[in-house]
């Protein structure tokens, strides 16, 4: 009976002990906690600051980004014979290609010739026109002699006209006939419902075959025009898209672009849904990097900005919204030094502000 009591008088101890040393180490930490914790709020639990401006950057801007051009294409067109009787030989199965034999009538080769205005008479050394100019830069393009740009019909126009004939199988003493042409809209056209099939008659004025609508603009989707020239690339080949416009109507780029490869292998289905293209402006602009926040009154393709340091501090300048990125706002003027804008204002501090 006394070792059970003592054995329980000794347990006892051992809780007074373990408990003690509980709010001991308790104390410690308390203590330990206290010489650690600073004595003020820590500034990640402070109030935040208003961020009233921000700082500004200039680069280089080409505005590169990629498009959609959509080819406007013109109704399919009809070719004319120019002379009558048998059809002796048919050229036409691939095409028919500027400077090259079409088909033949009576035994003579009839010339498919694109030129920009078409051929309504016979041209001999002297006779002058826009439909000479016409031959006379054809000729040229092809490699024969001629004088390009010329309206005057010339000895070195009768010559070049003379060795085309001769490299077609004409005899020819440099005057040229209407009659051994067949005028096509461009230096080279596919043909549909050809007539002048091998022993076929055809007369002049008569309908000899009809060629697809031709690419007379190509338009950027959903465009919006630019105050500078732009450089737009399609096809492996590039064009100046005019300030101002969303649309090339260059007949010599519309050509180049009608006779590329990328072009011609297209379905008519997938042409008229468009090409991937790229713009860029023509010649790089310094412009003025600036938060979007700091853009206010923005009316199209302007807005204004406060600078928030220097001379013309809090003082709204207009300026030309030239492109935008993720957060930020791409900006020039004509009339402020932009390198000199080396802050923007931004947030309230822009009330009451008006740009005019």
């Amino acid at each position: 009976m006394k070792q059970h009591q003592g054995n329980h008088h000794y347990g006892a101890q051992i809780l007074v002990w373990s408990l003690m040393s509980a709010i001991i180490a308790v104390s410690v930490t308390v203590e330990a906690c206290a010489l650690w914790l600073p004595d003020r709020t820590p500034n990640v639990l402070s109030e935040a600051k208003i961020i009233a401006s921000a700082p500004t950057s200039v680069q280089d801007y080409s505005g590169n980004q990629p498009v959609t051009v959509v080819p406007t294409v013109s109704a399919s067109q009809t070719l004319l014979s120019n002379v009558s009787g048998i059809v002796t030989a048919d050229q036409s199965g691939q095409g028919l290609v500027s400077g090259k034999a079409a088909f033949a009538v009576n035994g003579r080769a009839i010339i498919a010739l694109s030129t920009s205005t078409p051929l309504y008479r016979n041209l001999k050394i002297g006779d002058s026109g826009e439909d000479v100019r016409a031959v006379n830069n054809e000729l040229n393009r092809l490699g024969y002699n001629s004088q390009p740009e010329s309206d005057l019909f010339q000895w070195s126009t009768s010559d070049g006209w003379r060795q085309l004939m001769w490299d077609n199988g004409n005899e020819s003493n440099g005057e040229l006939f209407i009659a051994d042409t067949l005028w096509i809209p461009n230096t080279t056209v596919a043909v549909d419902a050809w007539t002048a099939r091998q022993g076929t008659q055809t007369t002049a004025g008569s309908q000899v075959g009809e060629v697809p609508g031709l690419i007379t603009a190509l338009t950027v989707k959903n465009g919006q025009p630019s105050q500078q020239d732009r450089t737009l690339t399609v096809a492996k080949l590039t064009a100046t898209l005019p300030a101002g416009t969303t649309t090339i109507t260059d007949p010599v780029f519309l050509q180049q672009f009608t006779n590329s490869e990328e072009v011609t292998s297209l379905s008519p289905e997938s042409l008229t849904a468009g090409l991937s293209a790229t713009l860029s402006l023509s010649k790089p602009l310094l412009v003025l990097r600036v938060p979007a926040g700091a853009v206010f009154d923005v009316n199209g393709q302007y807005g204004c900005i406060a600078p928030a340091s220097g001379k013309d501090k809090g003082k709204p300048i207009r300026m030309d919204i030239v492109g935008n990125e993720l957060g930020v706002s791409l900006l020039k003027s004509e009339q402020v030094d932009i390198q000199q804008i080396r802050t923007v204002m931004l947030g309230e501090t822009l009330s009451g502000l008006v740009c005019k």
